[in-house]
């Protein structure tokens, strides 16, 4: 994974990192309005996302969540005061430190291993390496007299840090029992209390090596990334509670649908059964306040039981999806423009109405796949194509209601 960004100000990763083998021992759900509860591996990871600003300054973590087998977070990275920091690389070493500190015993001490420990051992590992690669640590001056490449992500063939974080191993970074104290007591070194992996035994592998990281472009992503966070123990629980209205169909067949796609959908399929269905398309000339009498009149049919199609994706459409959810007895089905990923994950808004039963999300564009912000933003063709699949996006809501109403009236 390489991240392309402009080292200016501060900026905002989202970052997911997983347990091997999806194996729920970091918390254990609470409910729908609660934060899951923590197990022995999960404190030792919220003390390792808490240390991350003490180990590096120019380094953060805003919004969290510790899920049973997964971790969400957005990490804060201020290039003015760190301008060689790599997500990736650090979400590595965030790993290297959990890993290190479970085999050191952490994993059976009562309450949570203390951030400052974490810390320590993380800014001993990012010293080592900004001194390998000729850095003064954490600031991103070379301390030579040519500047290298700034630190990379993982090396070729592995995570780092397994053989390279080996406690004690010759020429690698220091691991907990290189930060232990001396026969002097120490000084810089940690408390002797604190258990630490024996020496040249290597870390044990708890987590997958491939962290899913995003950038964020603008503050309405941000704030979608943060909704994210904040409800993702409340949509596992939703899913587990209707497992079928988060299956993905493949290969849907209905006499309303145009026999000559393929269409796949996640939702409630029966919203097919109604003749109201009627297509929504706001205009992106317009602004949302022109578009005002419009949406009420989407939200009063809505109301009555006419069920809106559409992309959902004009500033004027995404208002009237808002003012839909808001309305208790509103259905409605949302198109997409490129096809429905087999691992689709939907936002937390669309989770909550799936679970209810209120929402069908619906594909047509089985060949088409889906078109990122970044892919879209940095290539003129690519958006060209998403804006082209729109059109014909309106287009197939138009037939799918046509077809519903017709078929009524047979």
């Amino acid at each position: 994974m390489k991240l392309d960004f402009h080292r200016i100000g501060v900026k905002f990763f989202f970052v997911t990192i997983a347990i091997e083998g999806r194996r729920p021992v970091l918390s254990e759900l609470a409910g729908e309005n609660s934060r899951p509860n923590l197990l022995p591996a999960g404190e030792v990871v919220r003390s390792a996302l808490r240390a991350l600003h003490l180990a590096r300054p120019g380094i953060g973590v805003s919004d969290y969540v510790i899920m049973p087998d997964h971790v969400h977070f957005v990490m804060l990275v201020d290039c003015d005061k760190d301008r060689i920091a790599s997500p990736l690389w650090l979400t590595h070493r965030l790993l290297d430190a959990v890993e290190m500190a479970l085999q050191g015993g952490v994993g059976k001490m009562r309450g949570e291993i203390e951030p400052a420990l974490l810390a320590r051992y993380l800014r001993a590992v990012c010293a080592a390496d900004d001194a390998a690669h000729g850095y003064a640590a954490g600031v991103g001056e070379p301390t030579g007299a040519a500047a290298p490449a700034p630190p990379p992500g993982p090396p070729a063939g592995g995570a780092p840090g397994s053989a390279a974080l080996a406690p004690g191993s010759a020429g690698g970074a220091p691991g907990f029992a290189a930060l232990a104290p001396g026969p002097a007591g120490g000084a810089g070194g940690v408390p002797p209390s604190v258990p630490r992996a024996p020496r040249g035994v290597r870390p044990t592998a708890l987590f997958e090596r491939s962290p899913y990281i995003e950038l964020s472009f603008d503050s309405r992503q941000l704030q979608a990334i943060r909704r994210y966070i904040r409800l993702n123990p409340a949509r596992k629980l939703w899913r587990l509670a209707h497992p079928d209205r988060f299956r993905r169909v493949s290969g849907l067949r209905h006499r309303f649908l145009d026999p000559g796609r393929s269409w796949s959908a996640i939702g409630d399929v029966t919203l097919f059964a109604s003749p109201f269905l009627f297509p929504v398309r706001l205009t992106l000339k317009k602004s949302v306040e022109e578009h005002g009498p419009a949406i009420g009149e989407i939200v009063e049919k809505a109301r009555h039981g006419f069920i809106p199609v559409s992309g959902f994706i004009s500033p004027g459409e995404r208002e009237a999806l808002r003012r839909l959810k808001a309305e208790p007895r509103a259905r409605f089905i949302k198109l997409l423009p490129c096809a429905l990923p087999p691992n689709y994950d939907p936002s937390a808004e669309d989770s909550r109405e799936l679970a209810a039963g209120r929402m069908l999300i619906l594909s047509g564009f089985s060949r088409t796949p889906a078109l990122s912000a970044i892919e879209m933003r940095g290539n003129p063709a690519i958006a060209r194509a998403f804006r082209k699949n729109c059109l014909e996006m309106n287009d197939l809501a138009v037939a799918l209601c046509n077809a519903a109403t017709a078929g009524e009236s047979k």
